[in-house]
């Protein structure tokens, strides 16, 4: 928590030297690479149940005959070998064109995710900031002549239907476009009808999708004017809802159109035995307050630093005595990347590691620091800058990490990054040190869907979409 305080959100800083830099740890990517970081964050997310700590990564091994190595935040379940099997065989099934082909399994597998990402979108949606921000654009925004450029996705034309004759003003329309989502996304899937819930979430893409490839939220997400941060910061955040949304139809479809002639495919899961590592299950300290105490290198919090702890984080107590005992292990990419070692990897490529759910704060600084010090080239698709207490550092598993005294260095890295990120969030508290200017709270995009639509669906998703505006 006070690791991500505002002196942090938002907050940028070069990557290490060794690393490509760019916005929400992505590299440069040539087309290779692009596709393949897309193909397997899609992966990932169609394996993920959505129950709390289910996150899964996925990697090509190329060194032979390519194979597909998956991984999850703990060892697979015999659920989860079960899914994978099915969903591979499903990408190469002749039978299975799009992802409205592959609705059952993903109702199935992923309900859970797919209701909390469009109960996410709904919250961002009802935002009354947003909504005001909205207005206020809206009011200097000069449009296109033709309004249907206005919404260039699949789909999009479907719903001026509508107006028949007497298409209105783009605000009006955009309006009703955000009106029409809000109350899709009000309620999720029935996972029991199969089939209206296919196409109820076909309308919901399409509208989604056209406020997602939109101009005009572009315009809000691209201003570099300072005094629009927050508004910028909420456009940001809805597009990011909106793109884990269409996921399940664009990037699954995407997934099945470019891995069709190579799936199925073998694959293996990380079924590693990593010892000497930071997991285990601890048992925090009585109170938050004790902690930021121990922070401050002080026996006891004074009463105007308990005042001020209150007042910025309201919920401190409560959060922390929900959690007093963590289970912390190695996340999903780590183990990926420990998995293939060190002596494997001799080339200079970007090698992508797709996951479900961004990449956490501590990830990202134990890749960079991995990449910095051995020179080579993980990735991740992004980074939501996050620090979760879960999080397990690889210690001894990371082999070659270790030095003559015992310990690892890529541990040690992360360690003083950490470290320094919290004397700098305690100081934006608490002035008194010298604080640094930046750090690595990275605010990518959460999807390496770059907007593509592939066009042998949209035909199915006209057919899905008749009469349902």
């Amino acid at each position: 928590m006070l690791v991500n305080t505002p002196a942090h959100r938002g907050a940028r800083t070069p990557l290490p030297p060794t690393s490509c830099s760019g916005s929400g740890f992505r590299h440069p990517l040539d087309l290779d690479t692009n596709r393949d970081v897309r193909l397997l964050d899609t992966i990932a997310v169609a394996l993920t149940t959505g129950n709390p700590g289910d996150v899964f990564a996925a990697s090509f091994d190329k060194r032979q005959q390519v194979q597909l190595v998956l991984s999850k935040n703990g060892p697979p379940t015999p659920e989860d070998v079960s899914a994978a099997n099915e969903l591979i065989s499903l990408i190469g099934s002749p039978s299975v064109a799009d992802a409205i082909d592959l609705f059952p399994f993903l109702i199935r597998r992923c309900g859970v995710n797919i209701d909390k990402r469009i109960h996410n979108l709904h919250t961002s949606l009802q935002d009354g900031e947003l909504l005001n921000d909205f207005m206020l654009a809206l009011q200097a925004y000069t449009p296109e002549a033709n309004i249907q450029a206005e919404f260039p996705a699949a789909g999009a034309h479907m719903f001026f239907q509508k107006y028949r004759n007497a298409v209105p003003a783009f605000a009006t329309v955009w309006r009703d476009v955000v009106e029409m989502l809000t109350d899709k996304t009000a309620q999720g899937l029935d996972a029991e009808d199969v089939a209206s819930s296919a196409k109820k979430y076909a309308k919901l893409f399409a509208l989604a999708n056209a406020l997602r490839l939109s101009p005009f939220l572009k315009t809000l997400t691209d201003d570099r004017n300072l005094s629009n941060k927050d508004c910028k910061e909420r456009a940001e955040k809805l597009k990011r809802r909106l793109g884990k949304v269409c996921q399940y139809v664009s990037g699954v479809s995407h997934l099945i159109q470019k891995a069709k002639r190579l799936f199925p495919i073998p694959h293996r899961w990380v079924t590693d035995t990593f010892t000497g590592t930071g997991e285990g299950v601890f048992d925090l300290c009585d109170s938050a307050y004790d902690a930021v105490a121990n922070g401050l290198k002080q026996s006891s919090l004074s009463p105007e630093t308990l005042n001020k702890l209150d007042r910025h984080f309201p919920s401190i107590l409560g959060n922390w005595g929900k959690n007093q005992t963590v289970h912390a292990c190695i996340h999903a990419e780590l183990r990926i990347i420990l998995h293939f070692g060190l002596s494997s990897l001799h080339n200079l490529n970007v090698h992508p590691i797709g996951v479900s759910k961004r990449s956490c704060f501590c990830c990202v600084l134990w890749m960079e620091s991995h990449n910095r010090i051995f020179g080579t080239r993980w990735m991740t698709s992004g980074s939501h800058g996050k620090p979760y207490a879960n999080w397990a550092l690889p210690g001894a598993a990371c082999s070659y990490a270790i030095g003559a005294d015992g310990r690892s260095s890529v541990d040690d890295a992360v360690l003083e990054l950490v470290s320094t990120r919290l004397t700098d969030a305690l100081d934006w508290l608490f002035p008194g040190q010298k604080r640094i200017s930046d750090e690595h709270a990275l605010n990518g995009d959460e999807s390496s869907d770059d907007g593509e639509e592939p066009s042998e669906w949209r035909q199915r998703l006209d057919e899905l979409l008749a009469d349902s505006f």
